[in-house]
C-alpha cells in the first residue's frame, strides 16, 4: 500500500526538490538521512545540494526515487531542463553576488552593533568599580557584587565573539563583492575554457565508445569477460549528448569573452605564430626563456631548479599561452640578463629577470 505520492521537481531557479513530504514522515526521515539532500527554507521542500541554476542530475534523481519507493511512496517527476543563455546565467550570477554582498554587509553591521552594545554593558560595570577594589567576602553586598562582575565578564567574552562574527561576515561580504571580478579574470577564463574543452572531449569519447572489459553470458549461462568497445546505454547516451551541447554553448560563450578581452588588450595574444624557441616570455612576474613551442603551450625552464651544469638535464615547466603576460626576443633583452640566466648552477628564482627588469 502506497504511503502517498511525492513529486520530484526540477527547474533552473529552484533546483531539484521533493515536494509533498510531511514532518517526521518516512520520506522526511529518509531524505534527512541522505547526504545529498537538505531542507531548504527558501523552497520549503527537500533540496538536492548544488542543483540550483543548472540542469537536472538524472542519476541523483534515480537514486532518491529508489529510496522513496523503497519506503513505500509513489514518485512522480516534473523535470524542466530549459536553461537561459550563458550570458543571462552570468548576469543572474552577478545579481546574486551583489545581493549576497549586500545581505552580508547588513548582517555584519547588525552583529557589530550587537557586539558594541554587549561591550557597553560590561564596561558600565567595570567603570564603576574603583581601581583595585576587591570583593568584600563578609559584606552583605558580596553576592550581588560577585554576580554583577560575573555577568560583566560574560558580556565581555560575548562581545568579543560577536565582534569576531561581524569581522567574518565582513570578509565574506568582501569576497562576494569581488567574486565576478575574479571569475572574469583573463587567466581564470583561459583555465575555464581548457577545463570545459577537456570535459567535452571526455564525454565525447564515452559517447563514441571506449575500450574496456565486457561481461557476456556464454551458451551455458556463465558470465565471461572479454576485451572490446563499451558503448553507453541509450539513456546514458541522451545524457551525454545533453551535457556535450551544454558544454559547447559555454565554450563558445567564454571564447567570445576572451576574444573581446584580447581586442581590449587585457588578454594575451601570444601563440605559436608570434613566439619562437629562444625568445623570452613573461610568466608569474618573471621573464623566462622559451625552450620549446607547442600549439597550446610553451616550455620554459622551471625556476625552482638551478640552471643545469654540463651533462645535466634541464627541468622544464609547461605554461599555457593564456597565462603569459609579455614577449621579448633575445635581442630585446640586455646581454647581462641573458648571461646571468644561462650561467650554469645559478639560482633561477633569484637571478631570473623580474617584471620591471630588462625594460
Amino acid at each position: 500500500m502506497s504511503l502517498g505520492t511525492l513529486t520530484i521537481h526540477h527547474e533552473y531557479e529552484s533546483g531539484t526538490t521533493v515536494e509533498g513530504t510531511t514532518r517526521n514522515s518516512p520520506a522526511h526521515l529518509a531524505l534527512k538521512a541522505h547526504p545529498s539532500w537538505t531542507w531548504s527554507r527558501y523552497a520549503t521542500a527537500w533540496l538536492l545540494r548544488s542543483s540550483r541554476h543548472r540542469q537536472s542530475k538524472p542519476y541523483a534523481i534515480d537514486d532518491v526515487e529508489r529510496v522513496l519507493k523503497r519506503v513505500g511512496y509513489t514518485v512522480e517527476r516534473d523535470i524542466d531542463d530549459n536553461m537561459p543563455s550563458v550570458e543571462q546565467q552570468e548576469a543572474d550570477r552577478a545579481e546574486r553576488m551583489d545581493g549576497r554582498a549586500d545581505r552580508l554587509t547588513e548582517r555584519a553591521g547588525k552583529q557589530q552593533a550587537k557586539a558594541d552594545a554587549t561591550r557597553a554593558k560590561a564596561d558600565a560595570v567595570f567603570d564603576n568599580i574603583p581601581m583595585g577594589q576587591p570583593m568584600l567576602v563578609d559584606h552583605y553586598s558580596y553576592r550581588a557584587d560577585r554576580n554583577r562582575r560575573e555577568r560583566a565578564w560574560n558580556n565581555l567574552g560575548k562581545s568579543i565573539e560577536q565582534g569576531a562574527h561581524a569581522d567574518e561576515l565582513t570578509c565574506r561580504a568582501e569576497t562576494a563583492s569581488h567574486h565576478m571580478g575574479a571569475r572574469n579574470n583573463t587567466v581564470t577564463i583561459g583555465n575555464r575554457i581548457e577545463k570545459l574543452e577537456a570535459d567535452r572531449r571526455r564525454l565525447q569519447r564515452e559517447l563514441d565508445g571506449e575500450p574496456g572489459w565486457l561481461t557476456e553470458s556464454d551458451q551455458y549461462g556463465q558470465d565471461r569477460n572479454r576485451w572490446g568497445i563499451r558503448y553507453p546505454t541509450e539513456e546514458r547516451a541522451d545524457y551525454l549528448r545533453r551535457e556535450i551541447a551544454t558544454l559547447t554553448e559555454q565554450i563558445d560563450y567564454w571564447k567570445g569573452v576572451y576574444v573581446q578581452l584580447q581586442a581590449a588588450g587585457k588578454a594575451s595574444r601570444l601563440g605559436p605564430d608570434t613566439v619562437a624557441k629562444g625568445d623570452w616570455v613573461l610568466c608569474s612576474g618573471m621573464w623566462m626563456r622559451v625552450r620549446r613551442v607547442n600549439k597550446k603551450s610553451v616550455t620554459v625552464p622551471n625556476p625552482v631548479f638551478p640552471t643545469p651544469r654540463p651533462g645535466e638535464k634541464e627541468v622544464t615547466w609547461t605554461v599555457a599561452w593564456h597565462k603569459l603576460r609579455g614577449h621579448r626576443t633575445t635581442e630585446q633583452m640586455p646581454s647581462e640578463v641573458v648571461e646571468a640566466y644561462e650561467a650554469p648552477g645559478s639560482d633561477r628564482i633569484s637571478r631570473a629577470p623580474r617584471l620591471n627588469d630588462a625594460q
